[in-house]
């Protein structure tokens, strides 16, 4: 039997944390209710260390396309007045992904010992953020939960439809980057070795780019093992670099500033803003709380900071539209404009709608032309790099033509 660490509360209310070995944790709940005590929260050891390790275990994730169909199915059970453990019980066997079905359990079982869903839901950050658990409290309490769900599952949708956008306009440049770098490789693997010795029978001093080419290809062969560690290596240190804050201010900072790519992540961000502060001002969050959710969910590092200044500012009893036009760099006029009619006319949950819908077309057609924007830069790219490798070739054929002649 599985070892329990358990926290319950007595029938004065005081808190009492103990250990104990229980076939599950309604068994545990029930046991503990014999010795007069209430169970309010327990985690088998082996579930802490895997909980420990969700954050590094990149196959411990699950995809926005999931928890999408999660939330949809849901509200449509709740909608039916299904009890709730026995829709992630449905929901659980659904599920394509082992960890997630993991998850599922646990939250089902947690429920049956009276925690709420969005308590039993907290406790997994990396796949129900603080606005999954925020607006499901709110509609636990209020009674509305199948609406909330509805707009957690509207939310999710739009996000999964720009990251699909997103994505999909980027698969071509990618594509040829990689074949590019996978047959600059082979070509000093195997063609550049034949023409070493065609130079070397030419007994001439070589250019500084053919000496550089030549170099590069004799340590790929010469070690391989290194070669292979270092084309590893160098992508893996940038990924942690990336985890870093120094890496995320950095990332962020150039995404903003990059030509054609800035204006895309300003637009996805101002969407997103606009999207969860309509649905979490529908769900009833506290607009200083959604601020401060919002925040968490955005990637850009300026767009967090700027969200977290202003639920300050908001806080202090600043009106919203005064707060955000402090980052004129991030959002732009219209959308300050626009704050500042919803909240004179009480309308901010219809009107940030609005701009969501606005930027999210933004969005669509700037990604639709992202190929064709990228596209003459990766020819020239893709050109300088054959010319370079072309020109290292042919100058010291044409230095022996001169030498003959």
């Amino acid at each position: 039997m599985p070892l329990y660490k358990y926290s319950a509360r007595d029938v004065k209310g005081a808190k009492i944390d103990g250990l104990m070995t229980a076939q599950n944790k309604s068994d545990l709940a029930h046991t503990l209710k014999n010795q007069g005590l209430l169970l309010v929260y327990a985690m088998a050891q082996q579930e802490k260390i895997a909980q420990n390790w969700q954050g590094i275990a990149i196959w411990k994730r699950v995809s926005l396309t999931e928890k999408m169909m999660f939330i949809k199915h849901m509200a449509v059970m709740v909608k039916a007045g299904m009890p709730i453990p026995r829709i992630l019980e449905i929901l659980t066997i659904q599920s394509k992904s082992r960890y997630f079905r993991e998850v599922l359990t646990n939250i089902k079982e947690e429920i049956k010992t009276g925690k709420s869903l969005a308590d039993s839901m907290e406790k997994y950050p990396k796949i129900f953020p603080p606005i999954f658990s925020s607006s499901i409290r709110i509609g636990e309490v209020g009674g509305n939960l199948e609406e909330v769900l509805e707009l957690l599952a509207v939310q999710l949708e739009k996000e999964h439809d720009i990251r699909g956008k997103v994505k999909g306009a980027m698969i071509y440049p990618s594509v040829i980057v990689v074949a590019m770098i996978v047959i600059a490789i082979l070509m000093m693997i195997f063609v550049v070795p034949n023409l070493i010795k065609v130079f070397a029978d030419m007994n001439i001093e070589l250019p500084l780019s053919t000496r550089l080419i030549i170099g590069s290809s004799q340590f790929m062969n010469n070690h391989i093992f290194l070669s292979l560690g270092i084309l590893i290596l160098i992508p893996a240190s940038v990924y942690f670099f990336l985890q870093t804050e120094l890496g995320k201010n950095t990332f962020s900072f150039i995404g903003l500033h990059f030509p054609v790519i800035g204006g895309i992540i300003k637009k996805i961000n101002t969407a997103r803003f606009a999207r969860t502060l309509s649905s979490l001002l529908k769900s009833g969050v506290a607009i200083v709380n959604a601020l401060d959710i919002i925040s968490d969910s955005l990637g850009n590092v300026y767009f967090k900071r700027a969200l977290k200044a202003a639920g300050e500012g908001v806080q202090k009893g600043a009106p919203l539209h005064e707060a955000i036009e402090k980052f004129p760099n991030l959002f732009p006029p219209v959308v300050t404009q626009m704050i500042k009619v919803g909240e004179e006319t009480g309308s901010s949950e219809q009107i940030m709608a609005q701009l969501a819908d606005f930027y999210e077309k933004e969005v669509d057609e700037l990604t639709k032309n992202l190929s064709s924007v990228i596209e003459p830069a990766l020819i020239l790219i893709i050109g300088g790099a054959v010319g370079f490798f072309a020109i290292s070739v042919i100058q010291p054929m044409y230095t022996v033509m001169d030498y003959i002649g």
